[in-house]
């Protein structure tokens, strides 16, 4: 995820040198994706209720005058503890985001765009062992599990942009939509049989603090 918000940024800067308008920043995220079928799955067994709401951090930039380039990633995580288990779920997703931008007034303007990528859902599992030392861990290492849930996703979205001398604000909304079952697989890449469906798709806000600027 890390990887994904620099490559955006880097798009970003690349775009503001060249021609037009560009931007690059930090992005706050209020994400809905239907995670019923996990949080049934964790309540059977003794853990927290998963909510449907997640709040997320990333970044990501665009660049262009009207017909726009850009891109976002966003990862988010939370913890969940029963007597025997703690896992730590983290929620992310990267897009390509081609668009428009339609400049009102001075930089101030709309932009329509859609996010095509993909979202994802990590499980990182341990069971409650209490503390180890470090040769004993070296000798039996098999005290933690990850397991990776993927989808491809698109994300139509409106953003308005709201820009402050070198520095801009962009609100966006709009709708995540999966249109394809994802899979589960273990960290080493083989698969995972008989986990529960999540459908990232739901609507979406962010709010952007961004850094660049352009033709007004």
């Amino acid at each position: 995820m890390k990887k994904a918000i620099f490559l955006v940024l880097i798009l970003a800067v690349a775009a503001f040198a060249a021609k037009g308008r560009g931007y690059g920043g930090f992005v706050l995220s209020y994400m809905m994706p239907d995670l019923s079928k996990l949080s049934s799955e964790f309540t059977a067994h003794g853990l927290p209720a998963v909510d449907d709401d997640i709040v997320t951090y990333g970044g990501g930039g665009w660049g262009g005058t009207n017909l726009i380039v850009g891109g976002w990633g966003f990862g988010g995580g939370r913890r969940f503890d029963s007597d025997s288990v703690s896992v730590r779920m983290i929620y992310g997703g990267g897009f390509f985001e081609p668009g428009y931008f339609i400049n009102i007034w001075k930089g101030f303007g709309i932009k329509p765009a859609l996010g095509i990528g993909g979202t994802s859902v990590s499980l990182k599992l341990r069971p409650k062992l209490g503390d180890i030392d470090f040769g004993d861990l070296l000798d039996d290492p098999g005290r933690t599990s990850e397991v990776n849930y993927g989808t491809f996703t698109v994300a139509p979205n409106l953003s308005i942009l709201i820009p402050i001398e070198f520095i801009a604000i962009e609100l966006k909304g709009g709708y995540m939509w999966s249109p394809f079952e994802g899979e589960w697989s273990l960290e080493d890449g083989a698969d995972l049989r008989l986990g529960p469906e999540i459908n990232p798709s739901g609507i979406f806000a962010s709010a952007g603090l961004l850094f660049g600027g352009g033709s007004k």
